[in-house]
């Protein structure tokens, strides 16, 4: 829900809608306040954001890092964004957004944090043509490798962690000729992904590397069909994802075939 106050627009929810105030905080590139307050535990903070980005946080439980590391314990919260409140302190850097992020990524593994849709509606074609333009946010980045994560673990059930190290590396490897910027990925021996270089990353569009991922879960679940069967493999999948699942379906990366899956095949 959204009120006007005499600073601007004041945004307010509970812990559920952290995700997506703070997408729409950066998205707008706004200026303002966003203040926590959880009343079981007495404790308050504030984060202050300048053109969309955090520059400043401040509570009752230490410093920047210890307040964020306290929410990511929190059951609920209430939550406003006054724009228009800020500060001349500035103690955070970029650093600090990926800290957050991770809180989010916490919080909705949980859940007990719901993760934005991208949006669907775009207002005028200079939007368009920055959002076409627009990398992968990081709460998405965290979604996708997540997901490939959970989708290694399932194929490592069929076959064998070793055996399945392979397969993934001779997907990724496939994938990388129809989408170069894979090149800058590896599959690690734990299974997640890592970013080898991040030059070519850096200079494609989000829509592309959302269609690399599409296509490097749809392998994966090929590959399992022969063994188990084109149905069972589509469930091994939708099992692995798990409360990601929904997400990566919203992001358009997955989705769930109900005709398949209502056969008797």
């Amino acid at each position: 829900m959204s009120q006007t106050s005499p600073l601007g627009v004041s945004w307010q929810g509970s812990l559920r809608d952290l995700a997506n105030i703070v997408q729409q905080i950066r998205r707008m590139r706004a200026f303002g306040r966003l203040s926590l307050r959880n009343t079981e535990r007495l404790s308050i903070a504030h984060l202050y954001f300048r053109a969309g980005n955090v520059v400043h946080i401040v509570g009752n439980r230490g410093d920047a890092r210890s307040i964020l590391g306290e929410i990511r314990e929190w059951g609920h919260a209430f939550l406003r964004f006054d724009r228009g409140v800020i500060t001349a302190d500035v103690t955070v850097d970029s650093e600090y957004e990926k800290h957050l992020d991770d809180v989010l990524m916490h919080l909705h593994q949980h859940g007990l944090v719901v993760l934005p849709y991208p949006p669907r509606v775009i207002d005028s074609n200079i939007i368009a043509a920055h959002e076409a333009r627009q990398l992968i946010a990081p709460w998405e980045w965290q979604v996708l490798v997540e997901g490939t994560h959970r989708v290694s673990l399932a194929v490592a059930h069929l076959v064998g962690p070793q055996e399945a190290l392979t397969v993934l590396r001779d997907i990724l490897d496939d994938c990388s000729s129809a989408f170069p910027a894979f090149a800058s990925l590896q599959i690690a021996s734990s299974g997640y992904l890592q970013i080898v270089e991040r030059s070519q990353l850096d200079h494609m569009s989000r829509e592309i590397l959302l269609e690399g991922f599409t296509a490097l879960i749809a392998t994966c679940q090929y590959f399992c069909s022969p063994i188990i069967g084109e149905k069972e493999a589509h469930r091994l999948i939708i099992h692995a994802l798990q409360d990601i699942g929904p997400t990566l379906v919203n992001l358009g990366v997955f989705q769930v075939d109900n005709q398949l899956l209502s056969s008797r095949s």
